[in-house]
């Protein structure tokens, strides 16, 4: 009994730091190609801060922090997000009548 317990764990820790990787490089890419355009200096270094609060806790052995970490950068991210999507929605419809739409 006690093994699968430790696999469960094991697992889970294994699971949340993969999340935890596609976030640190999913925000990344996003400020590498839009940071300059829609970050001011303290949106990005908030951004930063974040990004390295959530490394440090991904690097640890506890899933549950390492989950707290992945919300705490997501909801530090979200205006940003906010942004790219309006930048891209904004491109997508540049040249567009409302008739065509």
């Amino acid at each position: 009994m006690t093994y699968a317990k430790e696999d469960m764990q094991a697992r889970a820790l294994a699971e949340q730091r993969v999340e935890a990787d596609r976030v640190i490089e999913g925000l990344l890419a996003a400020m590498q190609q839009d940071g300059d355009d829609l970050l001011n200096e303290d949106e990005r270094t908030q951004l930063i801060q974040a990004i390295e609060r959530l490394i440090e806790v991904r690097n640890g052995k506890d899933a549950d922090a390492i989950e707290l970490g992945i919300k705490e950068t997501d909801k530090a991210s979200q205006e940003f997000a906010s942004r790219r999507m309006d930048k891209s929605i904004r491109a997508a419809l540049s040249g567009q009548s409302v008739d065509d739409i």
